[in-house]
């Protein structure tokens, strides 16, 4: 018999998960992903005109590592407030194209660009062995 640790059900059972929705979730996410990626070593590799390949790698990781920075904030703060911007829009009849959803779709593609930025311009350091 399954253990319940004080609860009605098994904790062994799991409420059905939506494998559609999580999948296309995750295509979209590895897509931006990989944008990200090529603009990390296109980054990287434009640097290396005006810097040591150190100082490319270096430059290329950092402004990946703002735009993920910016991204995840920006994203924790659309889900955290975004119902009270949408309330205060609507108490001050503003009429306004921001929504919550629109918000975290948006810092949803700053945050995984910023992951695969700061990932290639790491993978490019290596490959030029720096």
């Amino acid at each position: 018999m399954p253990s319940t640790r004080g609860c009605e059900k098994p904790l062994t059972e799991s409420a059905p998960a939506d494998t559609a929705g999580l999948r296309a979730l995750a295509i979209r996410a590895a897509r931006w992903v990989a944008r990200g990626g090529a603009v990390g070593v296109a980054v990287s590799l434009a640097l290396l005109v005006v810097t040591s390949p150190k100082g490319a790698t270096d430059t290329a990781f950092a402004l990946g590592a703002l735009v993920l920075g910016f991204g995840v904030t920006a994203w924790s703060t659309a889900v955290g407030l975004g119902e009270t911007i949408e309330g205060v829009q609507a108490y001050m009849d503003l009429d306004s194209a921001w929504t919550e959803a629109g918000a975290r779709e948006a810092f949803f593609v700053l945050s995984w660009l910023g992951a695969g930025w700061t990932t290639a311009a790491a993978l490019t350091a290596i490959a030029l062995g720096v």
